[in-house]
Order: C-alpha cells, then structure tokens, then sequence
C-alpha cells in the first residue's frame, strides 16, 4: 500500500509538470509555425456552412457563436480571455498541416496492411467560443481549414475522422473547459459519437450512464497565469460509469512497473489536477480491459485530449491500448503484432498537431 500511495503521489507531481510542458509545447514558439502573429495564415478564412446531416466529412459546420461587442483581454501572448473564459491563440499555415499529414501517413505505412488506421483531429476552444470579430483581431486563423488540409493530405492507408461538426453542432454545450486547454467529457463524448458513426459503430448511450462531477477544477490556464478571473470561474469536471465491466493495467513510464487501476482514478479533487482523473493523466501506457464481448482491440496514438475519450471505446473494444507518444517509446508495429491489435486511432488536437517539433517526436519514439 506504501508503494502504491508513493506512486500515486510522484504521478500527481509528474502530471503537473507535464500539464505545463506540453502547454507551452503547444503554444509554439518563433521557431515553430505554430505562432501568435498575423503572419502565420489568413484568420478571415471560414469555415464552410453545410446542412448538419452532410455525410461529407471533408464540409464543415460553421459554429454559432454569440458576439457581446466586448473585448477580452491578453492573459500572455497565448493566451487571451474572453467572458471569464481563456482561449489558446491558433495560428498555423498550408505547411505546417501537410507536414502533419505526411507524418501520419509515414505512421501508417509502417504498420501491417491488416491495420486500419485512423486520424482525428480535435480544435480546440477558440474555434467555438472566440467570435470571428476577436478572433481575426488576435491573429488567429481557421481550424477548420487546418484540418481540412490535414484530411485531403492524408494517403488511402488512412481514414480520416471529422469530429469538427459533432463539436460545432453542440457548440451551446460545455463542451469545453474555461480554465483549461481541454475538452470536457462531454466534448469527448461528441468526439467518440462521430468516429462510431464515420465506422459503422454504434456509440454507447451517454444519457443512461450515471454521472459524476467535481468541482472548483483551476486547469491549465489558470495554473500558468493565475488568473483571479478563472480562479473566480473555476470548472466542474464530470465522468461517467462506463456500461461494461473494465479494469486497466498502467506503466508510468516505459521503465516502470505496471500497475493494476482502475479506469478513473478513485480519489479525485478539486484543483489544478482534477483533469488527470481520465486513465490517471498521461502515462506511457494505459491498457483498459473490458467485457464488452466483441473481439476487437484497438491503440490509441494520442496526447491529452485523448485520456477523456479512450473509455467510451471500451463499450465496442475488449482491449483499449493509450499509448501516449511522447513517452511510449517501443516500435508501434512490433506492438501491435504482439498484442493483436488490427486497429489504431491517432488522435491530436490542432495545437499538438501544428507543433513540427511534437509531431517529429511522435513519428520518432513509434519508429
């Protein structure tokens, strides 16, 4: 039980150090085409507006976005805060997708031709809760357009997953967290809908699973600016029982021991780390095991934004393989020939996605 308590604790430290890490990974840097200025695309370009039931995963639904008049203000150079909310300013350009898309591809084409890969990628927040007025002002440009170039990139070995419209079609929901870079579980949810829907999957029934919330969660955002707005507008973070019977074995690093948990971690609080509830925040490898009685196992590729969507698979895997790419570091191919694994989803949100430097580390540590 010591040892157990012990490791519980060095995760916690180790999850918010990550927290930080990869945050600042995502905002980019000047010698990243993720940036904060004009100059890194077009931020008048919208998205195109398509009829909601469009089988056309390529057209995207233009969100509905109210506009007060008012103006927010600059939390850093990355961040700007709008209506007690924080936003990650989003620019990148053609380049910076294709070279997305290309490493995607390489993933892909290194894996057997048994396997059937996919690739979402996740806006994030501003593209949804940012008007267009605030954000041609602050530079940013269009999400949609972004992965639109990711998709139309990508080589037959992969299929990709629009989960775009899901999130904009549910755009007056909480779908994403004020003080945090993250999508809710309810985001997580739309996100886990459109990929069953775009795989001929039916999606568990969210609305009959028992819901869990946790308050006054001071994420990402407030943790690097200590906001008193956000601290003032902190969040509830809410998880559900998931409908089969699961359990899940978790390496910390790929130098650990494993450890048997549970798919949510049991004791969680209030404050900067309630988050990493999902599979225990981002650890090397989280392998969830469920009853769900149908054969299939399935890796998942993914940063953060991942931990809040791999349980729902649990409902149409036996196996769910989180496999964080920034510290699973053993050959993806081997993996998957000596789990048996025939599927893989790999899965960013646009930040990490137009990061050069995250997406050379993801194509690296799976080679």
């Amino acid at each position: 039980m010591k040892h157990f308590n012990l490791t519980i604790k060095l995760l916690c430290i180790v999850v918010s150090a990550l927290l930080i890490l990869s945050l600042s990974a995502c905002g980019g840097s000047e010698s990243e085409s993720v940036s904060t200025s004009p100059e890194a695309g077009n931020s008048s370009e919208e998205p195109t507006t398509v009829a909601e039931d469009s089988n056309d995963i390529t057209q995207f639904i233009e969100p509905q976005i109210e506009d007060d008049g008012t103006d927010g203000t600059y939390l850093s150079d990355t961040l700007y805060l709008y209506n007690n909310v924080a936003y990650n300013i989003f620019g990148s350009n053609e380049a910076t997708a294709k070279n997305y898309s290309e490493s995607v591809n390489s993933i892909a084409d290194s894996v057997g031709d048994n396997v059937k890969v996919y690739n979402i990628v996740i806006p994030n927040h501003t593209e949804f809760g940012l008007p267009p007025r605030l954000a041609d002002e602050t530079g940013c440009t269009s999400q949609a357009e972004n992965i639109k170039t990711i998709m139309e990139n990508l080589n037959s070995r992969v299929q990709p997953i629009n989960c775009y419209n899901a999130l904009s079609t549910h755009n007056d929901e909480y779908i994403y967290f004020a003080t945090d870079h993250h999508w809710t579980s309810l985001g997580a949810y739309y996100g886990y809908e459109a990929f069953c829907e775009q795989t001929n999957q039916t999606p568990l029934d969210i609305t009959v699973l028992n819901k869990n919330t946790i308050t006054g969660f001071t994420g990402s955002f407030y943790t690097l600016t200590d906001s008193p707005t956000l601290y003032e507008n902190s969040d509830t973070v809410a998880y559900y029982d998931l409908p089969n019977n699961t359990s899940a074995v978790m390496k910390e690093s790929m130098d650990s021991e494993p450890l048997e948990v549970d798919v949510y971690y049991p004791a969680p609080e209030s404050g900067s780390l309630t988050y990493s509830l999902f599979c225990w925040g981002d650890t090397a490898q989280f392998v969830i095991s469920s009853d769900a009685g149908t054969g299939k196992k399935i890796a998942v590729i993914k940063d953060s934004y991942g931990n809040a969507f791999a349980p729902y698979l649990t409902a149409n895997y036996d196996e769910v393989h989180l496999l964080d790419f920034r510290y699973f570091t053993l050959n993806l191919n081997d993996y998957l020939i000596e789990n048996g694994i025939e599927e893989v989803i790999i899965l960013n949100n646009t930040m990490s996605a137009n990061t050069p430097s995250q997406v050379a580390t993801m194509v690296n540590n799976l080679s």
